[in-house]
């Protein structure tokens, strides 16, 4: 299948779009191999994602029905700087050390991914499937991970930096010496999630459910924790000076240790 004008009009595409592409690909742009074999499928994913212009349009055009979208291509260490990936599936993709600075992700299927020391500042991840992916010493600083599904995710080293992360699942996930500084985490779910050493100065943490989580030695100065669940949470070490626990579920034995946070 060749994309052309036709093609285009047919998909309902913006008549400035279909003028750029017209003007960059005057022969028209072949995607037959898409459906070939894996080694075809990733050459042609590879020229369309290569492309500055293209790769602004693939979400559109998975959401249209004229991309497949499972992408099947090697994607490590490649530049996807603002690409639109909306709804993409990229299961188990190896995207280890890609730049998806920007990158618009919203509703994505990452789960199980390898993005290991992968650039994600400032992408949109709104309700993007993160279950069990891999995102250790990943750069997720500024992102937007509301509603994302980060169950059982490795964060180790991570850099969550000013990330929003409303109401994100993060069950079971490793945040292990992660820097959450200012990080949105209200109503999150952080049960039995490993935070240990975890950077959360400033954090938002209101109504987060923090039931059985691992706090050991984390930084919590400053953070909201206001009607947050932390009842059965490890705590030992934790720095609390100036976090804010009015309305927080704590049982009588953490009570005893909360030195310097605000409680009244």
């Amino acid at each position: 299948m060749i994309i052309n004008r036709e093609v285009l009009e047919r998909f309902d595409a913006r008549s400035e779009a279909v003028g750029e592409f017209e003007r960059r690909f005057s022969d028209g742009f072949d995607i037959s191999p898409l459906w070939g074999t894996r080694s075809e499928a990733n050459e042609c994913w590879q020229a369309i994602l290569a492309d500055e212009f293209l790769r602004q349009h693939v979400g559109w055009a998975i959401s249209t029905g004229l991309l497949p979208a499972r992408i099947r291509a090697d994607l490590r260490g490649v530049i996807l700087y603002r690409a639109n990936l909306r709804g993409a599936y990229l299961r188990r993709a190896d995207l280890c050390g890609a730049d998806l600075s920007g990158a618009y992700l919203r509703g994505a299927n990452l789960r199980e991914a390898n993005l290991r020391d992968a650039i994600l500042r400032g992408a949109d991840l709104y309700e993007a499937n993160l279950y069990g992916a891999d995102l250790c010493g990943a750069d997720l600083s500024g992102a937007d991970l509301r509603w994302a599904d980060l169950c059982g995710a490795d964060l180790y080293g991570a850099d969550l930096c000013g990330a929003d992360l409303y109401g994100a699942d993060l069950r079971w996930a490793d945040l292990c010496g992660a820097d959450l500084y200012g990080a949105n985490l209200r109503e999150a779910n952080l049960r039995e999630a490993n935070l240990r050493r975890a950077d959360l100065s400033g954090a938002y943490l209101r109504m987060a459910d923090l039931c059985g989580a691992n706090l050991r030695d984390a930084i919590l100065r400053g953070a909201d924790l206001r009607r947050a669940d932390l009842s059965g949470a490890d705590l030992r070490g934790a720095y609390l000076d100036e976090a804010d626990l009015r309305g927080a579920i704590v049982t009588d034995e953490q009570a005893a240790s909360l030195e310097g946070a605000i409680r009244e």
